[in-house]
């Protein structure tokens, strides 16, 4: 896959994922999942719901196109995904064995790119849409875990486009923190690899980044 494929896959995983996981979430989780770090952890699926139930807030928030509340509200989005995704595992993750061979500057520098690549990539994309009950349904349909990480699954029904998903979670303190999405078992984390990996082997680490720096421009 080239990598201007891979990131717009990425507006697609977010479409398909994180509105239908908030459909999920009753009125009654939001409250429970809140209250967690007094209590007990909270589970895989309950922090799912949640992280997803402020997505949906964010992005039927009321803004005119092009205006400070806008804009506004496509930062809140950013925040969002940073406060869900675990950025450095997945840098590490996608960069396997060429992870060794970069100094620490060029490991921050792909850090840095990777992140605003994938935040401005979903606020982007939701930033522009309303979520609407009757758009979509979710059914959950297993929760793994296995020592301080954990897999959700489920089916999601947007409009009339069915999938199946898996979010990847590793535990952070009493809540989780995302690793990989999987969405009609095409994971992102693999796809990124994948397409990182050929671009390295073939045009050089110096290519790879003017790539992404290209994208994210474009993106802004």
């Amino acid at each position: 896959m080239r990598i201007s494929a891979l990131f717009a896959a990425i507006s697609l995983s977010s479409l398909c994922l994180l509105p239908a996981t908030g459909g999920a979430a009753s009125a009654a989780a939001v409250p429970a999942a809140a209250a967690a770090p007094a209590a007990a952890p909270i589970s895989p699926t309950a922090y799912v719901q949640t992280q997803a139930a402020t997505v949906i807030s964010i992005i039927n928030t009321p803004a005119r196109q092009g205006s400070p509340a806008a804009r506004e509200r496509v930062e809140k989005l950013k925040g969002a995904v940073r406060g869900f995704m675990s950025f450095q595992l997945l840098a590490d993750r996608t960069l396997g064995d060429h992870l060794k061979a970069r100094t620490p500057a060029e490991r921050a520098e792909f850090l840095g790119l990777l992140t605003q690549l994938i935040e401005t990539s979903y606020a982007k994309s939701l930033g522009r849409v309303e979520v609407k009950p009757s758009d979509y349904t979710v059914a959950y349909t297993g929760e793994r875990l296995r020592g301080e990480r954990a897999t959700v699954s489920g089916s999601v029904k947007v409009r009339s486009d069915a999938h199946d998903v898996e979010l990847k979670l590793q535990r952070s303190g009493q809540g989780w923190l995302g690793l990989d999405i999987v969405t009609d078992e095409v994971s992102l984390a693999e796809s990124y690899s994948e397409s990182f990996d050929r671009i390295i082997k073939r045009d050089g680490w110096p290519a790879l980044i003017t790539r992404m720096k290209d994208k994210l421009a474009k993106l802004r």
